[in-house]
Parts: structure tokens; C-alpha cells; sequence
């Protein structure tokens, strides 16, 4: 704290080795923590000191294919031993129509799980996580015919316009779906959530078999009225449970 009173960013080589698995839509590598950088206070667009860790990747073999690209979003676990994992299986993916078709569907479903009023949905889905709004992602999950689905749907009704945003599980026909982060219904004002019903939209990014068999969903929550609260997880697809969360929005230095 005494080096950042005077200076922006402080940077140290790590002490001992530690290692860590870095998640991304490439699957799961394992990383030597090779640098530690603080940033001073309100310097990254939070108020507190942000710790940023630097990990180098080794070359070659299953982790050096799994090692994310520059420029992804990133989610890191600490405090499990490192492993290995490729991103989720290409066999069983589904054509652009039918994973528009799914989203469509298990927004719909989301809708009637939520009902308040009843509301219609105001244009089809299209396929693309950056987007903000009728717009959905579908992901293969294992090597049987379950996907993944995040979906961020427009609804009308009554003369308001209603988002409806979350991530599922499930096979095609919506037999087996279950809710990884349970839908909510979010009142939008020219198209941004309305600050009287905070909440988050959804983007699900991939899928990586964690350490074990559980499937881990990586799920980007965006916050409209505080982007700080923005966050990138990695969730357990069964559980629900949030294995890893980091922050989204950061800008540093």
C-alpha cells in the first residue's frame, strides 16, 4: 500500500511457484503463476486495489492446446489441483436453424416459467454472445445430446418491453431441461434494464469438464446500471454451483 501511494501499478515476480487452471472456451489449461501486479485504487474503474495474476502457459501437448488465445475472457481456479481439459465436443453440434430454433424454445419456456403477464416474443433469437439483446448461444455438453443454452429475449405485452435472461441444460426437445442460473423477467427502458429491477444478462461463452465429471458452463453476467458488477463465472451445469467469478468491466492501466 506504501509503493501505491505514490505510484499506479506495482508489479512482482511471483515467490514460490504456484499453479492455478485458467478456463476459457478453449477448455482447461494448467499455468504457472509467473507475475503478480497491483493496481492503486480506483485506477481500474473499482474504488479498492485490484490484484491482476499473469500466468505462462506451457508449450505443447493437450495443455498447450487448451491454453486460451489473447484477448478472451478468462476465468482462473486457485485452490484446485491444475488439470487438463479440451473445450466441448464439436460431435452432436447443431446446424445454425436448430440452435436458433432451441434458444427460441427454451426462451419461451423461460417465459411461462416466470409468468407474470402473459407476452409474446418480439423477434426470433439470433446466434451471437455479444449481443445484447434477442440473442442467444448454444453449446454441446458431453458426448449425448444435451446443450448448453444462454438466451437474452425481448418479450412485449401491455405496452411494455420485458428481457428475459438466463442459462439451461437440456436436449432438443426441452424433456430434460433444467435451469443452471433461473430465468428473470427485467422491465427494459430504452432498452436497457430499468434501474427500478436490477439484474444481469447472461452470456454463455463455452463449456469445460472440470476436474471431476461435472460439466462447467462459462457464463458472462452483464450488469447494465453498475457495470462493475459485471463478472465472468465458471458454473457447475448439474450443481449451479459457482466454482470461479472474477470481474468483467475492468479497465487497467
Amino acid at each position: 500500500m506504501d509503493a501505491l501511494a505514490g505510484r499506479q501499478l506495482v508489479a512482482l515476480d511471483a515467490g514460490k511457484t504456484q499453479t492455478g487452471t485458467v478456463l476459457s472456451a478453449n477448455g482447461a489449461a494448467p499455468a504457472r503463476l509467473s507475475l503478480a501486479r497491483f493496481h492503486a485504487p480506483a485506477s481500474c474503474g473499482y474504488p479498492g486495489v485490484v490484484t491482476e495474476l499473469v500466468f505462462a502457459f506451457p508449450p505443447g501437448g493437450a495443455a498447450g492446446r487448451s491454453a486460451p488465445p489473447s484477448h478472451v475472457t478468462v476465468v482462473a481456479l486457485l485452490d484446485t489441483p491444475p488439470f487438463t481439459a479440451g473445450a466441448g465436443p464439436t460431435k452432436g453440434t447443431l446446424s445454425s436453424a436448430a440452435a436458433r430454433a432451441l434458444v427460441r424454445r427454451v426462451a419461451e419456456r423461460a417465459e411461462q416459467a416466470t409468468r407474470g403477464a402473459a407476452l409474446g416474443l418480439l423477434r426470433p433469437p439470433a446466434l451471437d454472445a455479444d449481443q445484447a439483446a434477442d440473442a442467444g448461444e448454444v453449446v454441446a455438453l458431453g458426448s449425448g445430446s444435451r446443450y448448453g443454452v444462454g438466451f437474452r429475449a425481448t418479450f412485449v405485452g401491455a405496452g411494455d418491453t420485458t428481457l428475459i435472461t438466463g442459462v439451461a441444460a437440456s436436449d432438443t426437445a426441452l424433456h430434460g431441461l433444467h435451469w443452471v442460473v433461473k430465468p428473470r423477467r427485467l422491465r427494459l427502458v430504452r432498452g436497457m434494464i430499468a434501474r427500478t429491477t436490477p439484474g444481469v444478462r447472461y452470456s454463455l461463452r463455452g463449456a469445460v469438464t472440470g476436474s471431476g465429471s461435472d460439466r462447467l458452463l462459462l457464463i458472462d453476467e452483464f450488469a447494465d446500471i453498475s457495470p462493475g458488477d459485471s463478472r465472468a463465472t465458471a458454473v457447475a451445469a448439474e450443481t449451479r454451483h459457482v466454482v470461479a467469478a472474477q470481474p468483467l468491466a475492468l479497465r487497467c492501466p
